[in-house]
This record gives C-alpha cells, structure tokens and sequence, in this order.
C-alpha cells in the first residue's frame, strides 16, 4: 500500500502526524518549515489526506509532555506554531478547535504562548491583509486570551497583537453581563437586511446606559465599526481604501454614542485610541490612517477638539508616534480649514 493510499484512512491521520512531529521536532528549521508546509497540503488534495480531527490529535502526545520536552528542545513551543500556523493561516483549522486541542498546556500557562506562535506564523504565511483576516476570524469565534493564559497582556505586547486585544478580553464596562459584543456588532453591520435600531436596540438592551459612556464599550465600537469600512485594494498590493458605503452604515452609529452628549472629547478620544491601535496592527499600511481620520472628520464623527486632545493625550503607545507623523498633513489641513473659517466669519 502506497503512503498516500494509507493517508487515506482516517484513522491512521493522528499516527502519521504524532511520527512526523517526533522526527523534526530536534531537527534544523528547514526540516520544520517543509512539514508545517506539508500538513495544509493534504488538506487540499482531492480527496483530502487529513482532517482537523487527525491533525490535532497528533498533536496532543506532543502537548501533554511539552513541559519536560522544553528542558532539552526549549524552542518546542515555537516550533508547534510553526507546525500549525501555516494550516490555520490556510483556513482549515479554526482558533475554536485550536483552543479545545490546547487544553493539555493550559495546566502550565502554555496555551496562551502556543496560539501567540501560531499566529505569528501564520502572518507570515498571510498577505497584507492578514491582521485583519485574523481579527475578524478572532471574533467570530468569540475568542478570549483568558481562556488561553493567566497574563494576557504580556503576551499582547511581546507579539504585537495590539489589533486581538480589544476584541478579546472581557471588557470591565460589559463584566456584569459576561458578553462580548464586537461579534454581534459586526453581524448586524454585516447584514444589510438589519434595520438602524435594531443595532441601537441591541446595544441598549446589552450594555447598560453608564458603560456606554466608558472606554472598553467605544473602543468595542469603533474598532469593529472600522474594521467593517476597511477594504483591501486589489489594484495596489499593500494598499487599504475606505468604503463609503459602509461609512455611510456606520456613521449614526457612532455619531450617536460619540456625539450625543456635551462633553465628548474623551468619548473621541477612546474612538481615536481604537482605531490608532488598529492600524498599528496593520503594521501602518500607506495613507489608511489619513484616509480614516479625514473621513471621521468629514462626516463630523470627531470634531477638531477631538483630533488635537488625542494627538497630544491618546493613551494608547502602541503605535503613536508612527501615527502622529503619517498625520502630519491632516493636521496642517485642519489648521488650515480653522484658520479659513475664522477669516469667513470675521
């Protein structure tokens, strides 16, 4: 019988992938790059040679001893995202079936560490518009670093995964009700078939009227609301564009929570913080951060005071500074629309 004519019985999946990490797992890099490639290769033949199911579960001998492993092979936990990584980052594992085939390294606080190097490597894989397709798998999972490791923060820093953080972690505003709200969000931008209040509906029935007014809900808001105008530009690689039509979807939305009351600078400033922390995550792709700002500016989603309190006190340093300068010219733009209106009006 042939190697492919064995893959092809299920339940031999889990024997081949348990053998075939044992052998790299002490070998050169190379060798672990050639199979973390094999692996989303099976999934594609015609018949598939591999399931979720039998990839994992080769994965989990390896998971349950990975502790004592790491005194001799300290970059083990490394090299299991890079084993995995590419699979996910080609569609055919989810973070849902990642985070149930962890659970062996969680008694440790490895879990955390292990989905940190599987999106890490699966960026790699990934285009321009990885961060992004990540983010939005993310949600849509209703994924928290909670459930993966006791430090989240740490690990958010250390990978750089500014752009999960707010989407993930169970928000002090939203604690009393335990529910995340950026995946449902996002359904009813997504569905065009969602009337204005049914969204205006669900927030207020969801999240109670004191935590509207705080950061975590806002952020929440604009960073899904962003990321849902956000288009990749199939014209110029690398290159991001906004769709008016869906500005057009979110624009009360955030006008009404940003703009309802008299005091809104800082409400503005959160929204601005959000979003700064999303492009930072995009690794600061050309021009998106002068089209966002002009266009929040346009629609009068932020107002002038809003842009000038968040250039000099936004909270957030991930990713300021970069942003401030690839801003330069909206704020020489705005100077100079303040300095013509007050000419008009004297």
């Amino acid at each position: 019988m042939s190697i492919k004519e064995e893959m092809q019985l299920v339940k031999k999946h889990h024997v081949f992938i348990q053998e075939s990490i044992d052998i790299v797992m002490e070998a050169k890099p190379k060798c672990l790059r050639l199979l973390g490639e094999l692996f989303p290769a099976l999934f594609e033949e015609d018949p598939p040679l591999m399931t979720a199911d039998g990839l994992l579960t080769g994965f989990q001998p390896g998971f349950e001893v990975a502790q004592d492993l790491a005194i001799d092979v300290p970059a083990i936990y490394a090299n299991f995202g890079k084993l995995l990584g590419p699979t996910f980052a080609k569609g055919h594992l989810t973070f849902k079936v990642i985070k149930g085939a962890l659970g062996p390294l969680k008694e440790s606080d490895k879990a955390g560490l292990v989905m940190c190097e599987i999106i890490k490597s699966a960026l790699d894989v990934l285009d321009d518009k990885g961060s992004m397709e990540i983010q939005q798998r993310w949600g849509k999972d209703q994924m928290s670093w909670s459930e993966l490791c006791n430090d989240p923060s740490s690990l958010i820093q250390k990978y750089k995964l500014d752009f999960l953080s707010t989407m993930s972690e169970p928000k002090e505003a939203v604690s009393d009700i335990g529910i995340d709200i950026t995946a449902s969000l996002m359904n009813y931008f997504e569905n065009s078939d969602s009337p204005q209040n049914d969204v205006f509906s669900y927030i207020d029935r969801t999240v109670p009227e004191k935590a509207q007014k705080e950061a975590p809900f806002i952020k929440d808001l604009m960073k899904v609301a962003c990321t849902f105008c956000i288009d990749f530009n199939d014209n110029h690689v690398g290159h991001y564009e906004l769709s008016d039509r869906n500005f057009t979807t979110v624009t009360p939305i955030l006008k009404k929570y940003l703009q309802s009351g008299k005091d809104n600078i800082d409400l503005e400033l959160h929204a601005l913080d959000a979003a700064q922390l999303l492009i930072n995550g995009m690794s600061h792709p050309r021009d998106l951060a002068y089209l966002l700002f002009g266009k929040l500016e346009e629609e009068e989603i932020i107002t002038e005071a809003g842009f000038r309190h968040w250039r000099e006190n936004g909270t957030e340093q991930q990713g300021h500074g970069v942003m401030r300068q690839n801003l330069k010219s909206f704020f020489e733009e705005l100077s100079q629309d303040s300095a013509d209106d007050s000419e008009t009006g004297s």
